[in-house]
């Protein structure tokens, strides 16, 4: 018997991920699992920082932390960085203490079918390119009075590999189509509906639909995802008359919206091995 901790959205905050390794060592667990923006941010020294910082930290606790991309995860980067440096399970071995999920990664723990699907629409997109062009201009400035340094903003925001697309998703399910037990994902499927639900600009929903297709092939017991930085339950149906019970994540503090927000809305208690004649039941009761 094992125990996981599926935790949502970090974006880089160093407290809170300190916190979560805190709260895994508690719980008696060995792994975490991020649903996407974990904050793989390496292009830039603060992200590198957090590599590094996260990674000390898992090694003092015992636990091995692992995620998937979402929108604000430079995934292109990871890929460039790590592609070459995969552990036995196919993760990408970022730092002794950090592993990357690519996306439609398959794996098993304790008898547990699990799957990864990362990315997500950016509903902030925009703003994020506006800030890249601001950011370009200042060292055009600066030359006037006589610097030569330039300084490369473009992907350094807004990352074009953010979400998947149709063609990305067909190779990877006609790669792996079997079932899975565990769905891990950054978006939601598009049948899941909470109660808040910070997505619903008309670009976020072919990404969704994308998901929805995830669930309908793998016909998962259980999918946790995050990105609505918010945390609900709900059930939808996979096809073939069986239920996925959806788990959505809070963030962390820092991008959490509501006044009713909560650290432990952030986290999940996963015990393993999981079976889908429990998909009905809590998981973990906190």
């Amino acid at each position: 018997m094992g125990k996981l901790l599926v935790i949502g959205d970090l974006h880089g905050n160093t407290g809170h991920a300190l916190a979560l390794l805190r709260e895994a060592k508690k719980q008696g667990c060995d792994r975490i699992f991020a649903v996407g923006d974990f904050g793989a941010w390496e292009h830039v020294p603060s992200g590198r920082r957090y590599f590094e910082v996260v990674n000390k930290a898992a090694r003092r606790e015992g636990v091995r932390v692992y995620f998937l991309d979402g929108n604000h995860d430079k995934t292109s980067l990871i890929h460039e960085l790590y592609d070459e440096k995969r552990d036995d399970e196919g993760f990408l071995t970022c730092r002794s203490h950090i592993r990357y999920a690519p996306r439609g990664h398959r794996w098993t723990w304790d008898d547990t079918r699990f799957a990864a699907f990362g990315g997500a629409y950016s509903v902030d997109k925009q703003r994020r390119l506006d800030w890249e062009a601001q950011r370009a201009a200042k060292p055009n400035e600066r030359r006037r009075y006589g610097t030569s340094r330039e300084r490369v903003t473009a992907g350094s925001l807004w990352f074009p590999e953010e979400q998947m697309t149709d063609a990305e998703l067909d190779a990877l399910l006609e790669a792996d189509s079997s079932p899975a037990d565990i769905l891990f994902t950054h978006d939601k499927p598009r049948d899941s509906h909470p109660d808040f639900n910070r997505k619903k600009h008309p670009d976020c929903l072919p990404n969704q639909a994308r998901i929805q297709r995830v669930v309908e092939t793998l016909h998962p017991a259980v999918l946790f995802h995050g990105h609505l930085h918010y945390r609900y339950t709900d059930q939808i149906w996979s096809g073939e008359g069986k239920p996925t019970r959806v788990e959505g994540l809070a963030a962390d503090p820092d991008a959490s919206p509501r006044s009713d927000y909560h650290r432990d809305d952030s986290w999940y208690l996963l015990p393993l091995p999981y079976s889908r004649e429990t998909a009905g039941i809590p998981l973990a009761a906190r």
